[in-house]
């Protein structure tokens, strides 16, 4: 009798271990903490630094997803005293921080990309066509691949290496999308570099000429963190016919163009963009059209205040229409210009 008791005894305390362990905490913790704010959707959202996302859900706090792995933050890059390496395996790719791009030298599409550790000269390591041909990343990722190793050529959306729509002695890249299907949340014919290294307090200057031959694109560029969840960071976007600066991230603030000025169609304008980073309000960021200042104001910039801006994306990064849009003359740099 005694041990039925003991084991009874010892059940009752396993199912109570097993219901508390399942049972959420009623507070997310401050310990650890990264960052936390509340969604436009009105959702409290808790950050920590080991990675973990956690959500206030009818007073209970639940565990989401890990929003960054902090060993991949710090594994990924070798420091030196003058150098920065994008650590890939073995080898150490430098990063890239300066660059200009005319597409005058390339013969081909499949020039601009990064396909061998030897190719230091390179800026650009990928490039997206999310379309209705082609709707999901790993669909996207197999185009890509087979477009790059010449078993394959381009679906529906299309980046190519065309003719100046003004000036036909000059060379430019021409991104073309279709419009996504009613259960896509977007479109995407964009060129991508991987081996930016800006982090907490530095400064990006950012130039392009871009022709927009028909659609409106909804981002021209994305300034993006590839180590955290959905890519967070700042980038360029349309409302209203106007260009602004828009964080995707966090509470998603939008700093206004409180000009008058439109983006212009069929024409070509220059776009120039600086943005000091930082997580907190001191942030810089600015904007000009054709020299024209659209923006100047402080805020935050920056994700965390331990993310990586890695990514560069160029081109119809999202659209909600058919689009076709030409790039030339990509300038990036540490420094003012």
């Amino acid at each position: 009798m005694r041990r039925i008791k003991t084991l009874i005894l010892l059940l009752i305390i396993g199912l109570a271990a097993c219901k508390n362990k399942e049972e959420p905490v009623q507070a997310c913790s401050p310990e650890g903490l990264l960052d936390s704010f509340t969604t436009q959707d009105g959702i409290e959202v808790f950050i920590y630094e080991n990675g973990d996302l956690y959500t206030i859900k009818e007073g209970s706090c639940i565990f989401e997803l890990q929003y960054f792995n902090p060993a991949q933050l710090e594994n990924s890059y070798q420091i030196d005293v003058n150098d920065t390496f994008l650590v890939a395996g073995s080898d150490l790719f430098p990063v890239k921080n300066n660059y200009v791009e005319d597409f005058e030298s390339a013969t081909a599409f499949t020039d601009l990309f990064v396909a061998s550790i030897a190719d230091t000269h390179l800026f650009w390591t990928h490039f997206t066509l999310q379309s209705p041909l082609v709707p999901e990343v790993e669909d996207y990722i197999a185009l890509r691949n087979c477009i790059l190793d010449g078993s394959c050529t381009f679906k529906d959306n299309k980046i190519e290496l065309a003719p100046d729509p003004i000036n036909a002695n000059n060379q430019t890249f021409k991104f073309t999308s279709v419009a996504p299907t009613a259960n896509m949340i977007t479109a995407k014919a964009s060129i991508t570099s991987e081996i930016n290294y800006f982090t907490q307090g530095s400064d990006v200057w950012f130039q392009a000429d871009y022709y927009i031959e028909s659609g409106m694109p909804f981002s021209l560029v994305d300034f993006e963190s590839g180590f955290f969840d959905q890519s967070p960071g700042p980038r360029v976007v349309l409302r209203g016919g106007k260009l602004e600066i828009e964080n995707k991230f966090g509470t998603k603030i939008n700093y206004e163009n409180t000009t008058s000025t439109k983006m212009p169609t069929n024409k070509w304008f220059t776009l120039k963009v600086h943005l000091k980073y930082s997580s907190n309000e001191d942030g810089v960021i600015e904007m000009w059209q054709n020299g024209e200042q659209l923006i100047s104001t402080t805020g935050i910039s920056f994700p965390f205040s331990n993310a990586i801006i890695d990514r560069l994306e160029v081109g119809i990064s999202s659209t909600p229409e058919g689009c076709v849009m030409y790039v030339d003359n990509i300038r990036i740099s540490e420094t003012a210009f």
